[in-house]
């Protein structure tokens, strides 16, 4: 941990090139003051007028400078170092003032480059190859996020933020985070009473079952056997109980804060809501389970995951669906459509905690 003596240090140390440059403004005074001439003078001019003339250069390198940046592929996996590339250029005809990277609590490198201060000459292109890390799992920007531009002196200070972000989506870990909280929900008396068993082997259809045909009650359809033929089936009266499981999604609310901490505390936030909603999809993946999983898309959409392999497409493809926010109607609406006879959940994102409906 830096001390409090270090970082006196290290701020002095960044005062200095200002120091000196106010000493020679002083300096260049005094001396066209009392000798005067031509040489002096256009020496006391350029350091009177320098700030100026570098804000202005800063603004030419604003426009001028390039930065790109790539990673292999879109889909990460949280935790997962992947291969990573920047490339920043100037294309300009003047060479650039001091250059700094900055990048968000997100993502970490395995060389921080960024601790470099970098100039350009014009036409110069500067390439650089390393690791990425993304600490969280959910749909965000990572990499480089800002870039300073100063002055030698550091007197003109700017930080522009990089219209090129790097939009990535990444997958949660896989965990049993979850499984404590099912099982024990599971085991209420209400749930024990349900045809709805996890330590029970699925039935195939039998003689207990016949085409669906409109008019039936949805909760009387053989959901596993649908996900496994594509045919609607429903029990007969004696065995209609339903074996389905659903799961309605909540995502926080849409708020108008919108500061720097609030989508810091909104990017862990999903990160958990996430992998809770990945555990709980697996406890009932592994154990060939019907899980339906409602959320708002653009409207009411609904997932089955009901074995390993329709939890892997769930896994990589459906989670990147999900709304980032929702308005008060829309959770109405949600709500609505996933409540039913079966055994019914919710998984909130503003406490990812699960709950029944």
């Amino acid at each position: 941990m830096m001390s409090f003596k270090d970082t006196t240090t290290t701020k002095q140390r960044k005062n200095v090139p200002l120091f000196i440059y106010i000493v020679l403004l002083v300096a260049s005074t005094i001396i066209v003051s009392n000798i005067g001439g031509a040489f002096f003078y256009v020496l006391f001019y350029a350091f009177l007028f320098y700030p100026v003339v570098s804000f202005l250069c800063i603004l030419e390198n604003i426009f001028c400078i390039r930065i790109y940046q790539d990673i292999d592929g879109r889909l990460l996996y949280k935790g997962k170092e992947e291969k990573y590339e920047i490339v920043i250029e100037n294309v300009g005809i003047i060479p650039t003032g001091e250059i700094r990277l900055i990048y968000g609590d997100t993502t970490s490198f395995r060389d921080d480059y960024t601790k470099e201060k970098m100039l350009l000459l014009p036409r110069e292109k500067k390439r650089i190859k390393t690791g990425i890390t993304c600490k969280y799992a959910g749909s965000y920007e990572a990499g480089i996020s800002h870039m300073i531009l100063q002055d030698i002196f550091g007197i003109v200070k700017l930080k522009i933020k990089l219209s090129t972000a790097l939009r990535v989506h990444v997958l949660p870990a896989v965990t049993n985070v979850a499984n404590a909280e099912m099982s024990r929900l599971l085991a209420e008396p209400m749930y024990r009473r349900s045809f709805f068993k996890l330590d029970k082997t699925e039935e195939h259809p039998g003689n207990d079952m016949r085409k669906y045909v409109p008019g039936d009650p949805v909760k009387s359809i053989h959901w596993k056997n649908y996900a496994r033929t594509g045919e609607a089936f429903v029990r007969l009266p004696e065995n209609a109980d339903s074996d389905m499981v659903r799961l309605a999604l909540v995502v926080d609310r849409e708020g108008e804060n919108k500061d720097k901490e609030a989508k810091a505390e909104k990017v862990i936030r999903r990160d958990y809501f996430l992998e809770y909603l990945v555990s709980v999809a697996w406890y009932f993946a592994e154990q060939k389970k019907p899980l339906m999983v409602y959320f708002h898309n653009g409207g009411v959409k609904t997932f089955l995951v009901d074995g390993p392999d329709s939890f892997y497409i769930f896994y990589t493809e459906s989670i990147n669906r999900l709304g980032s926010e929702m308005t008060e109607e829309m959770e109405s609406e949600l709500l609505t459509e996933a409540h039913g006879e079966e055994i019914c959940l919710a998984l909130r994102e503003e406490d990812g905690k699960l709950c029944r409906m």
